[in-house]
């Protein structure tokens, strides 16, 4: 079992993004917003993910359909990769929305290589919880040997344990109200992708599309700008996840990502949202015992984020 393999779908990539917009019913015409220091007015001017130069997979996450016959509100709740190639024009756009908050998902390795700019010139609140992304990857790649290879289920089954702190940032900052809010990896996808499901059930969001939320990313990534002009030979002189970069782009086509499913065409979130309900029944019952989230708690996330 090689670092690669253990490293496979992780929230970066080396090959280049579907452009915008393939995805039927989810072209992004901006509609010219009356009001753009109005977050609910500026969320007409895309249908799921923001028209941005230099973003990657930055989208939101309200529009869904809650059990309770509700609807997750938009312009508030948003998910995307790396933000380093946000152009000016891109910055101006989202400080429209007035974002209170960045949780970023990503390794010290990861923020080091990539730092996000945008945070620092629009004075957001950018929070993270320290870590490296070797020691990540050497607990997946552990269980994927336990698991005959099967890379991805040892990463998918890691990732409740290893971004457990920063999950429960996410829903700190959730439940103290610091909304609009926008949780990144590098790819948006994977520890993103998990943190994103665990929030859409938490309000009551259907299984169904919670998954086809997570295989969205496919579709609107573009790695390419994620990757921005590091000199990745270089930097993986002194930087880890500049090495693994390397490691995981050789040999492979750079124009096509990866698809989100296993050989036989099951999405990796299952296997997360699998073990959810073997261990705990419920994702509720998970955010309860893992994340120490209350019942008060839980009716105060719907109260915030759902409209009705």
């Amino acid at each position: 079992m090689t670092l690669r393999n253990g490293f496979t779908h992780l929230c970066v990539s080396a090959v280049i993004a579907v452009t915008f917009g393939l995805l039927a019913g989810l072209s992004n015409q901006v509609i010219a917003a009356e009001d753009s220091d109005n977050a609910e007015v500026l969320s007409f001017s895309y249908r799921r993910l923001l028209p941005l130069e230099g973003g990657s997979n930055f989208r939101d996450l309200g529009g869904y359909p809650t059990d309770d016959g509700g609807q997750v509100k938009r312009g508030l709740l948003f998910r995307s990769g790396a933000m380093t190639g946000l152009t000016d024009t891109d910055q101006n756009y989202l400080d429209n929305f007035g974002f209170k908050t960045i949780i970023d998902l990503r390794s010290t390795e990861e923020v080091e290589l990539y730092p996000n700019h945008w945070a620092v010139a629009s004075n957001i609140d950018h929070l993270r919880v320290p870590y490296s992304i070797l020691e990540m990857m050497a607990q997946a790649v552990e269980v994927s040997e336990q698991k005959d290879g099967d890379s991805h289920g040892g990463m998918y089954d890691t990732l409740l344990t290893t971004i457990k702190p920063q999950l429960k940032l996410y829903f700190k900052a959730l439940l103290q109200g610091r909304a609009p809010l926008v949780v990144n990896c590098s790819a948006g996808q994977d520890r993103t992708g998990v943190t994103s499901a665990l929030l859409l059930a938490s309000l009551g969001v259907s299984r169904e599309q919670i998954i086809e939320d997570y295989l969205l990313s496919t579709d609107f990534r573009r790695p390419l700008i994620e990757a921005g002009s590091v000199d990745l030979t270089e930097a993986a002189k002194t930087n880890g996840f500049a090495a693994m970069m390397l490691q995981y782009g050789e040999g492979k086509d750079p124009s096509r990502p990866s698809p989100l499913v296993t050989a036989e065409g099951v999405p990796f979130i299952v296997a997360t949202l699998e073990g959810i309900k073997k261990q705990y029944g419920t994702v509720d019952a998970y955010l309860k015992s893992e994340l120490g989230l209350s019942e008060d708690d839980l009716s105060k996330l719907r109260e915030l984020y759902i409209a009705y």
